[in-house]
């Protein structure tokens, strides 16, 4: 995602505790009444989920969304709330990426961004680990900061394309680079008393099947019901496994998935200057307007709808006019906006700015997933 540290200087450490859902009537209000917002919001409909998160000077939002989203799944399906690890999907997803990168001879996207399948794509071929076994931190550091990782490792693969014939030591300095700044991910650890490697971690204990997840889009230029590639930079492994729909049907996934305790890794835009973290809330210029399928493809062929930033949208919300909201997680701190790091972005927003979502298959209705041949 592209915007990701908009706001690295707003966020601040959120330590990683678990947090108890707030109950269906409580509400979120604005407290400094100066604010241009004034809104108050009634939650209509919440997921478990664990704290608010801070990727801090991090570009990796993916990941951040996703690893919330399976934690949130794995307590849906009957597991307990497990914070993971946000930077061992990111730490091995890096030599995928170079290898992409060095294999088209610089011709193709390397940073530190990526799509929310990356993450379960990462779960797929290496498992997870709890959060406390592997933070990411050196000795010391209390944030995340891969500013410098971004830049060098960029200098590093371009060294190796200008020299015109890769050798083989080039993947092993990779390596050294990122366990330099990230660390060697863990091969086992101990969990409740059990060794476990990251694989066996994945298939005990969160029992998450990553083939039962389906990313959502909504776009003219490809045929509905169908799967298509998202022609977006973050799309650095050209993923053809988006499920495009009509857009009236994309709101009717999310809608029936959050009104039935599922939760949705939420990937769009938020250059808008009504997506504003500080009050808690994202809007469009005009909100009233409602949302067609052709303003929503224009916006995105003329580029001024672009994948931005990933988060994790936890439940529905109305707002004191009875407008409906989304509920969710942002991962910019707890401490970044009156709803401690949530967002109330509306409904409208939702319809032009999602440019895809990750939603579990049984969270699509009956006949969505008849037409596009899901079981």
């Amino acid at each position: 995602m592209t915007s990701c540290s908009m706001f690295f200087a707003l966020a601040a450490f959120a330590v990683g505790t678990i947090s108890c859902p707030i109950t269906a009537s409580a509400q979120q209000s604005t407290p400094n009444p100066s604010a241009s917002t004034k809104k108050v919001f009634s939650i209509e409909a919440q997921a478990a989920r664990t704290s608010v998160k801070d990727q801090a000077r991090t570009n990796t939002c993916w990941n951040f969304a996703t690893a919330s989203f399976m934690e949130s799944e794995v307590a849906r399906q009957g597991g307990k709330l497990i914070e993971l690890s946000e930077v061992f999907a990111v730490r091995h997803a890096y030599p995928l990426k170079a290898d992409a990168y060095v294999r088209a001879q610089g011709r193709a996207n390397f940073w530190e961004g990526g799509n929310n399948h990356d993450a379960m794509d990462m779960l797929r071929r290496f498992g997870a680990v709890p959060r406390a076994n592997f933070t990411g931190l050196k000795e010391g550091e209390t944030r995340l900061d891969h500013a410098e990782l971004a830049a060098v490792t960029k200098a590093f693969l371009d060294a190796v394309v200008k020299g015109a014939r890769p050798t083989k030591s080039w993947k092993p300095a990779f390596e050294g680079i990122l366990d330099a700044y990230i660390g060697k991910p863990p091969q086992n650890f101990m969990y409740e008393g059990k060794m476990h490697t990251p694989q066996s971690f994945r298939d005990q204990i969160l029992r998450l099947n990553p083939d039962d997840y389906v990313e959502v889009t909504s776009f003219t230029h490809h045929p509905f019901y169908q799967r298509m590639r998202l022609e977006i930079p973050d799309n650095w492994s050209h993923d053809a496994r988006y499920l495009n729909v009509p857009l009236d049907d994309m709101e009717k996934i999310m809608s029936n998935a959050l009104s039935k305790g599922f939760t949705i890794s939420w990937g769009g835009d938020t250059s808008e200057k009504g997506f504003n973290p500080k009050e808690g809330i994202a809007v469009l210029e005009d909100d009233t307007k409602e949302v067609t399928q052709l303003a929503r493809q224009e916006t995105f062929d003329d580029w001024r709808s672009t994948d931005d930033h990933s988060m994790h949208i936890v439940g529905l919300s109305k707002d004191e006019n009875g407008k409906t909201y989304y509920l969710t997680k942002n991962s910019y701190g707890a401490a970044v906006g009156p709803f401690e790091g949530y967002l109330h972005m509306s409904r409208n927003y939702i319809r032009m700015k999602t440019i895809y979502f990750m939603v579990h298959k049984d969270a699509i209705p009956a006949d969505i997933r008849s037409k596009a041949g899901i079981k």
